[in-house]
């Protein structure tokens, strides 16, 4: 099973729109299929945003869900990576001090790390791609190669 850090732009990303990736990306929490780690100060910032972005009381029912299935860790590392913003670089702390396999985030300054110390740095679209075990283009040829076996056959 994956080990996961959150970002929290996923979190305000997913609220915006139930069947995004980000979603996807939540909702694999919620369902147990992946753990998703959280240090206190990460917690902390999730609730600040929800608390802010969220006004429909059901919305806020399903995030206090996902945020119940966290798993909080204290953190035990302490490295400065992120030049141009070092608030990141509490998603780099808490990866390595749970060996998360994934920060999932949509952060350009973690992006452009791609990797630290063995944890990768995705996308939610990309996360749900290695998740399902497919790249994007792979499933987009699948997809046209389903669509077309579909139109030859109507014939």
């Amino acid at each position: 099973m994956y080990k996961v850090i959150i970002d929290t732009n996923i979190l305000i990303n997913s609220s915006h729109d139930s069947f995004s990736y980000a979603w996807k990306v939540i909702n694999l929490v919620l369902t147990g299929q992946v753990i998703a780690y959280a240090s206190e100060k990460i917690l902390k910032e999730n609730n600040l945003i929800l608390d802010r972005i969220l006004v429909n009381a059901k919305e806020r029912q399903s995030f206090d869900l996902f945020l119940a299935q966290l798993v909080i860790a204290p953190v035990y590392h302490n490295v400065q990576v992120i030049k141009h913003d070092s608030e990141d670089d509490k998603f780099i702390n808490c990866a390595l001090t749970v060996k998360a396999d994934y920060i999932i985030t949509e952060d350009s300054h973690l992006l452009e790390l791609e990797e630290y110390q063995g944890i990768q740095m995705v996308t939610p679209t990309d996360f749900w791609f290695i998740y399902q075990g497919e790249t994007k283009d792979e499933k987009a040829n699948r997809e046209w190669t389903d669509w077309f076996k579909n139109v030859t056959r109507k014939k």
